[in-house]
């Protein structure tokens, strides 16, 4: 969605308004949802991809802290692809909130991974198969 500069402007203007009130709230304050834009492919896509999932971050007005499109060979697993290291750290440091990527490699060690660090994937494209479960939250 392509916003035009008033519209811009105007969301700007609420969140400033926004937290402006909470600055006499002493420990309150609204922040915006940081991400990471992550996929893992066997060949490089470029083109569309990053586009695609920048547009769906700007959407819902979360900051994109970094973008990282990774090659590894099918079957790979997330965490074990070459820059899922720096992903790691971004979570891992509290740099980001969540991960923006397609249905890669949601499964139980990826999702428990992110639960442990209170972070979030939202996941583009293809709904992950329905056989992995979601780890219990508690």
């Amino acid at each position: 969605m392509k916003r035009t500069p008033q519209q811009r402007a105007r969301r700007s203007a609420i969140a400033e308004a926004a937290d402006s009130g909470l600055r006499e709230m002493p420990g309150a304050r609204i922040s915006r949802v940081r991400v990471v834009l992550y996929d893992c492919q066997p060949t490089p896509r470029g083109g569309r991809t990053p586009v695609l999932y920048r547009r769906f971050a700007e959407a819902r007005d979360w900051t994109i802290v970094a973008e990282l499109f990774d090659t590894a060979p099918p079957g790979t697993p997330a965490m074990m692809a070459p820059l899922w290291p720096r992903v790691a750290e971004l979570v891992d440091s509290g740099q980001v909130d969540g991960i923006v990527t397609s249905a890669w490699d949601a499964n139980d060690e990826v999702l428990g991974w992110l639960l442990d660090r209170h972070a979030f994937t939202a996941c583009m494209g293809a709904v992950p198969d329905a056989s992995v479960s979601m780890p219990e939250a508690g």
